[in-house]
């Protein structure tokens, strides 16, 4: 799974974060909360519904 970093969209794989202790080597943040989990492109289209 693929995180991204909110501060400065650093994309980094779940091993390397833990690997690092939650740091984010581009930005220097050191924290659990800058890490967001990056969704597959094929979800993030919206569903359509038909009304009758």
């Amino acid at each position: 799974m693929t995180y991204v970093c909110i501060n400065c969209g650093n994309e980094a794989e779940y091993d390397y974060i833990v690997k690092h202790k939650l740091k984010c080597t581009k930005c220097r943040e050191k924290r659990s909360n800058i890490w967001v989990k990056k969704r597959p492109s094929g979800l993030t289209n919206p569903k359509t519904l038909i009304a009758r």
